[in-house]
């Protein structure tokens, strides 16, 4: 878990600018170019490359038989500028890239553009010696409160490699937090319709800390009747597939809950009230689309025990 980590804080520093962009932060002055004006020059050139609005072509991406970038199509279309459509495609209705939010970015393409020197943050801790950039942290409260969907004061703040990591983590420092109580290992549940990958990361990791019992509500009275068991709740909310903003099933001391808030953005629902759950789960792949960054994070009232090394005192 703690290379997962280290991975998350490599990618924090880009993660930082594409905050800049959301919260409207900008710093003016001109300068004269040098090392980054060739790289710049060749992320353009790139960029504008014609794949038929089908595809794009990527700096680190495919190259042709010339080593130069060549399209990546998406689904369901081929061919050198991916202006093909296949016949008889099948839509995958069980997954999908945030594909829509590119038009904004091409929009804001030059407030948005990153450069970044490839000697940029190789240290694996920050300048208070942390695995976690005060500025990100700082970015992302001020995000949530401009927003208005997440309560940050006193609250603590961690990082992850996409909220998959995050998401499975938290199940996992749950689960030890309840192992002094109980032999047994921790039930890990969630409401159906439910996202899928709850179910596939318990079953992957195959741990003797917890195990997938599936739909919550068979758990309703057996929660609160057997003091003896611990259960998990993962719930997502706005949920996945049907958009629900769903709410805890089970309750009780032997109840933890997960909050999954990765649609919680005004660009996915309205926002009755800032959100204020024990612990809440977001993902950068929601909010701005880009989901190639792997980056998430979660928002927790208290720093779980094997999240320690990672929490930072509340500013």
């Amino acid at each position: 878990m703690v290379k997962t980590v280290y991975v998350a804080s490599l990618v924090s520093s880009i993660v930082v600018n594409l905050l800049f962009m959301i919260i409207n932060i900008y710093v003016g002055g001109e300068w004269s170019l040098s090392w980054s004006s060739k790289a710049a020059a060749e992320a353009e050139a790139v960029a504008d490359i014609a794949c038929s609005g089908h595809g794009r072509a990527y700096l680190d991406g495919l190259v042709g038989d010339e080593n130069e970038p060549v399209c990546e199509c998406n689904t369901c279309y081929t061919g050198p500028n991916c202006s093909h459509f296949i016949p008889h495609c099948t839509a995958d209705a069980d997954s999908g890239d945030p594909l829509f939010l590119e038009p904004f970015w091409m929009q804001h393409s030059t407030s948005s553009a990153l450069v970044v020197s490839g000697w940029h943050r190789m240290s694996y801790n920050f300048h208070d010696n942390t695995l976690i950039s005060q500025h990100l942290e700082s970015l992302i409260r001020k995000l949530h409160a401009f927003v208005g969907n997440a309560v940050t004061q006193d609250r603590y703040i961690v990082f992850g490699a996409g909220s998959t990591q995050v998401l499975s983590a938290a199940a996992y420092a749950l689960s030890l937090a309840n192992s002094s109580s109980s032999h047994s290992p921790t039930r890990v549940v969630a409401s159906v319709p439910y996202y899928a990958l709850y179910k596939q990361q318990v079953e992957y990791f195959n741990s003797e800390k917890f195990k997938y019992e599936g739909d919550a509500h068979t758990w309703r009275n057996r929660s609160e009747s057997d003091a003896s068991t611990n259960v998990i709740e993962f719930v997502t909310s706005p949920n996945n597939p049907d958009g629900l903003l769903n709410k805890a099933v089970l309750h009780g001391p032997n109840v933890k809950t997960i909050y999954d808030r990765a649609y919680y953005w005004p660009h996915f629902t309205p926002i009755p009230a800032p959100a204020d759950e024990d612990l809440m789960v977001f993902t950068l792949s929601k909010l701005t689309g880009h989901a190639g960054s792997r980056f998430g994070w979660a928002r927790m009232k208290l720093c779980l025990t094997k999240w320690y090394y990672t929490c930072k005192s509340i500013p």
